[in-house]
């Protein structure tokens, strides 16, 4: 009876500890800026962004002015300023810009649906409130100034013609609304509780410590192996699906890339995102099979202690 229930205790502490350990590293890449900037702001994934920023803002300015002749150089300039964007010297500052402004952006949507959940209001369950918007107003608003010179070129040549303005006033306009995470996943509410108890990964990890403790003194003598066994084993499937999970919403967010052109901008941060945290999963199952193997290692050990 004390091994079954140190057996239990040991499953909660697996279960535990994995939470509280992506809750850690999720948390500071919500509430902090340097894990954002330093995974999207630089290296591959701002590259392939970069590669599909120029298509993205060139369709703002579809049939901006209503004038054939307008329009067609309007095209030609969008067409050779698109090659420019991505290496104007500012292009960098202006990404970093808006990924700061898409994390605090979120961060005050979900500051806004905890107020209204508190004061009794209930969200719908279909809601994409909670649903991650980028931000795309730095970007573009340089990617519109570098078009409206290349604009003023092409035109300076035709009488009575005036360069059109392609300032955005809307934040709509300049914004891309995510599938992130998808609310056939979580819920817009589930979405406001998960981030709430990411702010509390101390505890959950002292609480998971706490548990593992009670466990191996539960655990008859000869028997504590089992607890780190099992630990190790719960904590390493844990790994596993966190790593299916996302998978899992990577591929229903990508699917509907197909439907619209400018969510393939969000391709690239969710393959930065899996970049960053694939390493650190495997970090965090290799520990969880070390763990496993001191408990067999510990199970052989008993097992010769009883025979001799």
């Amino acid at each position: 009876m004390r091994n079954f229930l140190a057996v239990i205790l040991a499953i909660i502490a697996g279960i535990t500890a994995s939470f509280g350990l992506v809750s850690w590293k999720l948390s500071e890449l919500i509430h902090q800026p340097q894990p954002v900037q330093a995974i999207l702001g630089s290296g591959p994934a701002a590259e392939e962004f970069k590669a599909a920023v120029p298509g993205a803002v060139g369709n703002l300015a579809t049939d901006t002015t209503g004038v054939a002749l307008v329009d067609d150089a309007l095209n030609q300039a969008i067409s050779e300023a698109s090659a420019r964007i991505v290496s104007h010297e500012d292009f960098d500052a202006a990404w970093s810009e808006s990924l700061e402004q898409t994390r605090l952006g979120w961060l005050d949507d979900i500051t806004g649906l905890r107020e209204r959940m508190e004061a009794g209001e209930s969200i719908p369950e279909n809601s994409t409130e909670a649903q991650l918007v980028l931000q795309l107003g730095p970007v573009t608003d340089l990617t519109l100034s570098m078009i409206e010179d290349a604009v003023a070129e092409a035109t300076a040549d035709l009488p009575g013609v005036e360069a059109p303005s392609l300032q955005l006033d809307t934040e709509s306009e300049t914004s891309i609304a995510t599938s992130i995470p998808p609310v056939s996943l979580l819920t817009a509410e589930q979405v406001v509780m998960v981030e709430e108890l990411m702010t509390m990964w101390p505890a959950i990890l002292a609480l998971a410590a706490i548990i593992f403790v009670m466990a191996l003194v539960v655990a008859s003598w000869g028997s504590r192996w089992i607890v780190w066994l099992v630990t190790g084993l719960v904590a390493a499937v844990c790994g596993a699906a966190i790593k299916l999970g996302y998978t899992w919403m990577q591929n229903i967010i990508l699917e509907r890339t197909e439907s619209d052109p400018n969510l393939t901008l969000v391709r690239p941060l969710l393959d930065a995102v899996e970049s960053w945290a694939d390493p650190q999963l495997l970090v965090m199952v290799a520990v969880a099979i070390g763990m496993a193997l001191l408990g067999i290692l510990g199970g052989f050990i008993s097992a010769n202690r009883r025979r001799s």
